[in-house]
């Protein structure tokens, strides 16, 4: 059952991106079979003929042209246009599902493009990794990109899950952040071991996306409330640091009343 619904979904994921390739060259052959309809020497032959011999042009067959202008003008500049719209989209997106084991990253980044509603996590250290093994364990069902330049996270995690997609590389690359859909993510969640990295990102995270909850990990508590970012209701600060005091104090108190 899972191999059938992971099957189902690299359909989808095939589909979500090559179907503009599809309707263009869809639109290309109505085009031309249009144009053999009213310059070739057919123009009695059905719509699906022409089709069918526009489509004869685009992959450079012989079809009989009549010796008219039209259709041997087709016959020459079809093959260009289908080319680009095939070879740059519908083989380009095939040859990467096809090498998706060894060029990871291109696929990863097309499955990335069909999330909605999911967590973006970034600098995966010690606590990032308590968080991402909580929130898979709290919302299985949950999808979660990675950010972190470490490689092997997952496997070194033990969590080879569909749902859960790293890419390796910087925070705060703008041109990754673009790359992990924040318009339609549900939160992100920046616990990288410096305040600067997790500050940059955030400021870059509001620019791609100005309403998405934001939580940021900052080592110095104090620095929270004299940062802009604080006004924002969607922005929520947390210091592990000040967290595990506060529970380890009560946990002391407990006994000491006991």
């Amino acid at each position: 059952m899972d191999t059938l619904k992971r099957y189902f979904r690299d359909i989808f994921i095939i589909l979500s991106a090559v179907w503009i390739n599809v309707i263009l060259f869809f639109i290309l052959m109505i085009l031309s079979a249009g144009l053999l309809k009213l310059f070739g020497n057919h123009p009695q032959a059905s719509w699906l003929e022409l089709l069918l011999d526009a489509f004869h042009f685009s992959t450079i067959e012989r079809v009989d042209t009549g010796g008219k202008v039209v259709p041997l003008l087709l016959a020459f500049i079809l093959p260009i246009p289908s080319a680009i719209i095939l070879g740059e989209g519908i083989l380009r997106v095939f040859s990467i599902y096809m090498q998706r084991r060894v060029n990871r990253k291109e696929w990863d980044l097309m499955v990335v493009k069909t999330y909605k509603d999911h967590a973006v996590i970034c600098g995966v250290g010690e606590m990032g990794q308590q968080l991402l093994r909580r929130l898979a364990m709290e919302q299985p069902k949950m999808e979660m990109v990675l950010i972190d330049p470490r490689p092997g996270l997952l496997a070194e995690m033990g969590l080879m899950n569909d749902k859960i997609i790293h890419l390796q590389g910087n925070m705060t690359d703008m041109d990754l952040l673009r790359q992990v859909n924040l318009p339609l993510a549900k939160m992100v969640i920046l616990t990288a071991g410096e305040d600067a990295l997790n500050l940059e990102t955030a400021y870059k995270v509001l620019q791609l996306n100005p309403e998405i909850p934001i939580w940021i990990r900052l080592h110095r508590s104090g620095l929270a409330g004299l940062l802009d970012l604080s006004r924002k209701p969607q922005i929520h600060f947390f210091c592990p640091y000040q967290q595990a005091a506060e529970s380890i104090m009560n946990h002391i108190m407990e006994r000491e009343v006991a």
